[in-house]
């Protein structure tokens, strides 16, 4: 048997067999902030069953109030519907998991920018005037 079929076959029983060892992966590193506003998000390590993960809480009583927290969350917690006291008002959450390093950086709403909307509000009152 030549040199390379005797390597093949090392590596195919070495595989077999549960020898072979896969890079194991690091913990993630996600940003963390609670639901107060504004978010000053905090760097954390997440455990090892965990993900970076955004949870969007809707007001029970109020559906466009809206809140917002960031940070590790159990891998099997982010297809389910959550629930949420904040300031006394009830709120259902969803969550958006990822599972990159810091992949939860960008906020997740919906509405446009402050600075965005006074810019659209000034284009569309300038053009009303023309």
């Amino acid at each position: 048997m030549g040199l390379s079929r005797a390597f093949l076959c090392i590596l195919f029983l070495s595989g077999a067999l549960g020898l072979t060892t896969s890079p194991t992966r690091g913990r993630l590193q996600c940003y963390t902030c609670s639901f107060a506003k504004p978010c000053y998000p905090v760097l954390t390590e997440c455990q090892e069953d965990e993900v970076c993960g955004i949870s969007v809480g809707t007001s029970d009583q109020k559906k466009e109030d809206i809140i917002e927290r960031k940070g590790c969350l159990p891998r099997a917690q982010c297809p389910l519907l959550g629930h949420a006291t904040y300031w006394s008002q009830s709120y259902a959450l969803q969550h958006q998991c990822c599972d990159q390093d810091l992949c939860n950086a960008a906020p997740s709403r919906r509405f446009p920018s402050l600075p965005l909307t006074t810019l659209f509000l000034l284009a569309w009152g300038a053009h009303i005037f023309l």
